[in-house]
């Protein structure tokens, strides 16, 4: 939104042609066609970062991982700006006097921190995994579905109620991608992290198998009597 209202046209912004969906639809294209060409080179031994799979040794592997250290130190400014803004906003109250200097030490606790945290886990795969899986569901999918439902309450949700069905589906989807994301997320952690001879590894697998088991019949009661209930 700060993009959107700060353009000299904000109406651009949007639409099917707008800058957000050709900004994001470029870099979804870029996504896809590096995973696809990794996948078709590499198959089941393809890692985490597709750079891991690449002769070390050689030239332009090393330029590869060059240039991405070159991209993260470029454009950590621009990511660390929104945190930074959000942690600021809530403590520039308590230093009225020499706030520029406080913003600086705000600003140096913070990126001590990422770095900290980056060399702290140096396996963030799985991580990256799990927050995926459990933003992707709650915000991309889960929460929308709410918002619209209670946008359309009162107006009402189009012919034969079709918002209210496309809304189930979602749902679901955002269910099973939370629970089966989460699931695999957690297993990979627990791989990552555990012994050379675990001994609570297999429970802990188990206890997760069960859990998404169970999710799995409760998401299927709940769209069973959804649609029972909207058909009548």
């Amino acid at each position: 939104m700060p993009l959107e209202n700060n353009m000299a046209t904000p109406r651009h912004f949007v639409g099917l042609c707008g800058v957000l969906n050709q900004g994001m639809g470029g870099v979804t294209l870029v996504y896809i066609f590096l995973g696809f060409i990794g996948y078709l080179k590499y198959g089941e031994s393809t890692q985490d970062n597709i750079t891991y799979n690449l002769p070390q040794e050689e030239f332009w592997p090393q330029v590869a991982n060059i240039s991405i250290g070159l991209a993260v130190f470029c454009t950590f400014s621009l990511q660390f700006f929104v945190a930074k803004e959000i942690v600021w906003n809530g403590l520039k109250d308590n230093f009225p006097k020499r706030p520029v200097f406080y913003e600086y030490i705000v600003r140096t606790i913070i990126v001590i921190a990422a770095v900290g945290l980056a060399v702290a886990v140096p396996t963030i795969g799985p991580f990256l995994g799990l927050i995926g899986a459990l933003c992707f569901s709650f915000l991309g999918l889960i929460i929308p579905v709410f918002i619209e439902v209670v946008t359309y309450w009162e107006g009402g949700f189009g012919a034969y109620n079709w918002r209210i069905y496309k809304n189930i589906l979602v749902l679901i989807f955002g269910i099973l991608a939370l629970v089966f994301g989460t699931q695999t997320s957690m297993k990979d952690i627990i791989k990552a992290y555990s012994p050379a001879e675990p001994i609570v590894t297999p429970l802990l697998n188990a206890t997760l198998d069960t859990l998404v088991a169970n999710a799995t019949s409760l998401v299927e009661n709940v769209a069973n009597s959804t649609f029972a209930a909207t058909a009548q």
